[in-house]
């Protein structure tokens, strides 16, 4: 076996234990999270909800988006953000375009519970104590983010574009 083969190989290992390991720590982060938010009578995906609403003022987030990104299907993000929106946290717009489309936002409501809850997490984590800024690491996820989804992307173009056949006779 060539040395690159061995590196590439090393490489491939490595990237594959990496996701092993994140699968653990979010595993572990979500925990944490539940942990804090428990007292609030919420689940750690109803507080995903509020913070990703909260950080999209500008531009709200489409029931399916919220769904993806949350990582629950859309009947249960729909359930979810029912149970929010009658506690008055979120509130619902629809698309001008498309009526069927909805958007979620914070309420003032929602964002004075995000505000009461946020300082538990300081209180809660040491983040003095983490050896990287998470920032940082945020960072590095979003790019490998990035670029596997640039490679699945462009394998999944390269194997539906089926090849041109010659008819020459």
């Amino acid at each position: 076996m060539a040395n690159s083969e061995r590196t590439s190989s090393h490489v491939a290992v490595e990237l594959i234990r990496m996701a092993i390991e994140m699968a653990s720590c979010e595993k572990t982060m979500r925990a944490a999270i539940a942990e804090v938010v428990s007292p609030f009578s919420l689940s750690e995906n109803a507080f995903f909800v509020l913070v990703l609403c909260q950080q999209n003022l500008d531009r709200p987030l489409s029931q399916s988006r919220l769904a993806k990104t949350v990582g629950l299907s859309p009947a249960q993000l729909s359930n979810l953000v029912e149970q929010l929106r009658q506690e008055g946290w979120i509130e619902a717009s629809r698309d001008d375009r498309d009526r069927r489309r909805q958007y979620w936002t914070l309420t003032d409501e929602g964002n004075r519970r995000l505000e009461e809850i946020l300082p538990r997490f300081h209180e809660a984590w040491q983040f003095d104590q983490l050896p990287v800024d998470p920032r940082t690491l945020l960072e590095g996820f979003r790019q490998l983010v990035a670029l596997l989804g640039d490679s699945l992307n462009t394998r999944a173009l390269a194997s539906s574009v089926s090849p041109v056949k010659s008819h020459a006779a």
